[in-house]
C-alpha cells in the first residue's frame, strides 16, 4: 500500500530543491545580462529591485517546502502543516504546481491518512513490552 503522504513529502523535497536550482539560474543569466547592456540606468535598477523582490519570495516559499517536507520525513508534527501551505502557493503554478497542489490536498487532508506521530514512517511507535511475570 503506498503511504501518500510520505510520496509528498519526497514530492515537494523534489520541488523545493528544483525551484532553489532554477531561481538560482535564471538569476545569475539575468545579471549577466542585463550588466553590460544598454538599458537605461533607471530601468536597470527598477529590474533589478523587482528580481531581488521575486526572488526572496521564491526563496522563502521553497524554504517553507523544504523544511516541511524534511520535517514531514522525520515524523515531525509540523511538517504537515508546512506543506499544506506550501500547496496553497503551489495551486497557482500550472501545470505542475496544480496537480503537486491538489495532491498534497488529498493526500494530507483525506479521511484515513495516517498522522505524523513521531516517527518516520508513519506508524505509532510500539509500546513498552511486558514480560508475563
Amino acid at each position: 500500500m503506498i503511504n501518500h503522504p510520505r510520496v509528498c513529502a519526497w514530492l515537494h523535497l523534489l520541488s523545493g530543491v528544483a525551484l532553489i536550482v532554477a531561481l538560482s539560474l535564471v538569476l545569475a543569466v539575468a545579471a549577466s545580462g542585463y550588466s553590460g547592456s544598454g538599458l537605461a540606468p533607471g530601468l536597470k535598477s527598477l529590474l533589478g529591485t523587482v528580481g531581488l523582490v521575486v526572488g526572496t519570495a521564491l526563496c522563502v516559499v521553497a524554504g517553507v517546502e523544504l523544511v516541511g517536507a524534511a520535517a514531514s520525513l522525520a515524523g515531525k508534527p509540523i511538517g504537515r502543516p508546512l506543506l499544506l501551505l506550501s500547496a496553497a502557493f503551489h495551486v497557482i503554478n500550472v501545470p505542475l504546481g496544480t496537480a503537486l497542489g491538489v495532491y498534497t490536498f488529498w493526500a494530507l487532508l483525506r479521511r484515513g491518512a495516517p498522522a505524523s506521530s513521531g516517527t518516520p514512517t508513519g506508524r505509532a511507535a510500539p509500546g513498552p513490552q511486558r514480560t508475563p511475570s
